[in-house]
């Protein structure tokens, strides 16, 4: 865990005392564009909306992104990305948000 926190990768974590609760990494070109690598959730805190909190501090920090995109590994969780504003891609696999044209 002390490894991926250093990492040059933008993460964003959820905390309940000293023990991890969820962690989202984010890779950005420092301008228009920032990928959602991937949201985890400690299996003790799943359906404690920690993965939402997580989703939505990250779309606050790129807000002035133009594209804020992710891949869902299982297409269970698309509708997980969608109730947080994401829209399939026109290939069906990526999911983004476009906050300026």
């Amino acid at each position: 865990v002390k490894t991926l926190l250093r990492s040059p990768c933008r993460n964003s974590a959820s905390w309940d005392g000293d023990q991890l609760a969820g962690l989202a990494r984010v890779i950005d070109d420092g301008e228009m564009l920032a990928y959602m690598h991937w949201v985890l959730v400690n299996p003790k805190y799943q359906g404690m909306h920690v993965g939402s909190g997580l989703v939505e501090r990250v779309k606050e920090r790129y807000a002035g992104y133009m594209f804020l995109e992710v891949m869902p590994e299982e297409s269970k969780n698309v509708p997980f990305y969608q109730r947080h504003g994401f829209t399939l891609m026109e290939d069906g696999r990526a999911m983004q948000i476009v906050t300026r044209s």
